[in-house]
């Protein structure tokens, strides 16, 4: 990003979204040649599958270089959140070709943030032989608080420190 020709949205546009939602990566799977530039929703999908949402809220297209389709020049055929983004070369003025774009799409919070994390639990205290914070004990302690298969753990000292802060060996 050169720092005199920069854009606000850019850099704010992943902190904004984060209570209303994200944005994916950038996507370019067609180049311009032969009808135009065909960066479709569907297309997308079926090639990356799990890395955008079904029904996006919102959809961004740049060149390869970084500009919008009307600093571009181009004329576009379509650009919303069903079909995706269209540049067809027969629309473009003195029979030029689109420029080569990729886009992004903005998902909603669901898509972005699919999991979530628990309060804090602490069911045993150290003894002998360790302190047991076991799956199968938490959700016997605590029904319905937990979810029964989750993606991630973290463990603290009641004090907040990290196990490796504490100096503790975590066992599996």
């Amino acid at each position: 990003m050169d720092i005199l020709n920069w854009d606000w949205r850019e850099v704010a546009q992943p902190y904004l979204d984060r209570r209303t939602g994200c944005w994916t990566q950038w996507f370019d799977r067609d180049n311009p040649s032969g009808t135009g530039d065909w960066e479709t929703l569907s297309s997308l999908l079926k090639a990356n599958p799990g890395k955008i949402c079904t029904q996006p809220i919102g959809v961004e297209a740049k060149t390869l270089s970084g500009l919008t389709a009307a600093a571009a020049g181009d004329v576009i055929f379509k650009s919303d959140t069903t079909s995706g983004f269209i540049c067809r070369n027969k629309d473009q003025p003195k029979k030029k070709w689109c420029n080569d774009y990729r886009v992004r799409f903005s998902c909603p919070p669901s898509f972005c943030n699919p999991g979530c994390w628990t309060q804090w639990f602490d069911r045993d205290n150290p003894s002998g032989t360790g302190d047991w914070e076991t799956l199968s004990s938490l959700l016997k302690a605590n029904p319905g608080k937990i979810c029964t298969q989750p993606i991630g753990v973290e463990a603290k000292t009641l004090s907040g420190l990290t196990a490796a802060a504490a100096g503790d060996v975590i066992f599996k």
